[in-house]
């Protein structure tokens, strides 16, 4: 008879609705570093004397960060437990937010951007991995909730910067730095509901690979950085366009809001949809495909209905983000490999979603108008769409060599029983033997 070990068992992770919140309260603050800046982007550009190339950078850090800091997180997550990562994730975005306060100087405001960018970027990266642990059951659902957080906060901050400014009757630095109060809110709910959670979990795995060698893989990593470019581009200068064509910062920053509003709804709906059918494809190409034809619209005809472009564009921005994060999650078999994956998508795919705000603002400052880049941004679309639909559905993949260099999978037959080696080979259980 084997000796039992005598270190305490881990607690089981039970579902419940206060890790459902903590959950939600965490995707909510990864999102108000970067929106609250778009509203009041025209006024900082005045101040601190800015090209489009520079503002956009604004918007660009923070996704850059997200790419080259996501393996932090989850080396982090290995030495101090990935709950309490998390926590590290949101005091550096309640840090960095509070900094962008101190002077409306380019230094301070680059700065803490980065700083939050960092914090961004880790809490991001191990979602994915919170959520496959917790939740193994629901992966889809409640990736759709946290993704609808992440919606929510930048819905929240893109609206109501300009308002608290004005109520405050301050200047731009105090009211995109007042943001730091909602994630320190956040940090305080997360702390107590997962103290028990980090005390006893089990040490982490060895240092996962991540899966360079699978063109799964790649495709999904492509699709997860070209819909996120979109997304900053758009998110970086909708507002803009509109103060450019004569509205007010705060009437732009309504239209910012719907936009970011009606993104909630297929943030929710879609992940549950393609659960229910089983394949991602058609709802991808959905929402992909809306996003792509209103980005044509705002480029091509801005003032014919800008709040019907804008309320169609969140829909299919937040179904097709929301469908990137699902597949992080169902197409990894394990919360390790989840991480494993995640990494490289984050990495790669943030990298190159960075560029797609500075591409706008430098297309902006090379045409003069905004019709070139947004037009700039549809063609990208078309791209998105046709590599998302490229990526087979989670129940496919199983059945699919991981292997790299074996170019057809050998099925295994009912007749021949697989022995425990082939099925190492045919249906990898990691990232290592698989992706």
């Amino acid at each position: 008879m084997s000796q039992r070990s005598t270190r305490p068992r881990p607690a089981s992770i039970r579902p419940g609705l206060g890790l459902l919140v903590v959950v939600v309260a965490v995707a909510v603050n990864l999102r108000p570093a970067i929106t609250a800046v778009p509203p009041v982007l025209d006024a900082i550009q005045t101040d601190l004397g800015l090209s489009a190339t520079g503002a956009g950078l604004l918007t660009a850090l923070p996704v850059l960060c997200m790419g080259v800091f996501a393996p932090v997180g989850a080396a982090l997550a290995r030495r101090v437990g990935r709950e309490a990562a998390v926590s590290c994730a949101l005091i550096l975005v309640v840090g960095g937010t509070l900094v962008r306060g101190v002077d409306d100087s380019a230094v301070v405001l680059y700065g803490g951007t980065l700083l939050a960018g960092i914090g961004i970027a880790i809490g991001g990266a191990l979602l994915p991995g919170v959520v496959k642990a917790w939740f193994p059951s629901r992966p889809g659902a409640v990736t759709g909730l946290y993704t609808a957080g992440l919606v929510a906060g930048a819905m929240l901050a893109s609206v109501a910067t300009v308002p608290l400014m004005d109520a405050l009757g301050v200047g731009w630095p105090p009211a995109i730095a007042a943001w730091a109060l909602l994630a320190l809110a956040a940090l305080a709910a997360w702390v107590p509901v997962t103290r028990r959670l980090r005390v006893a979990a089990d040490p982490a795995p060895g240092r996962a690979r991540l899966p360079w060698g699978s063109a799964v893989a790649w495709r999904v990593t492509l699709y997860m950085g070209l819909q996120s470019l979109l997304y900053y581009a758009a998110l970086t200068w909708l507002a803009p366009l509109y103060v450019d064509a004569g509205w007010s910062a705060g009437r732009a920053g309504l239209l910012l809001g719907l936009f970011s509003f009606t993104q909630i709804f297929s943030a929710l709906a879609v992940p549950a949809l393609a659960d229910r059918t089983g394949d991602h494809r058609p709802w991808l190409a959905l929402c992909v495909g809306t996003a792509t034809v209103m980005l044509a619209a705002f480029g091509l005809a801005p003032t014919a209905a800008p709040w019907l472009w804008a309320a169609l564009l969140g829909l299919g921005v937040g179904g097709m983000f929301a469908l990137a994060l699902t597949l992080l999650v169902k197409l990894a078999p394990t919360p390790a490999e989840a991480a494993s994956l995640s990494g490289m998508a984050l990495l790669v795919g943030y990298l190159l979603a960075a560029t797609g705000p500075v591409l706008a603002g430098a297309l902006y400052d090379a045409a003069g108008s905004y019709r070139v880049p947004f037009l700039a941004l549809a063609g990208i679309g078309v791209a998105t769409l046709a590599i998302g639909v490229s990526v087979p559905p989670a129940a496919t993949t199983s059945r699919e060599s991981w292997n790299p260099g074996v170019a057809e999978p050998v099925p295994i037959s009912e007749a021949q029983p697989a022995t425990p080696e082939r099925q190492g080979r045919e249906v990898p259980r990691s990232w290592t033997s698989g992706w």
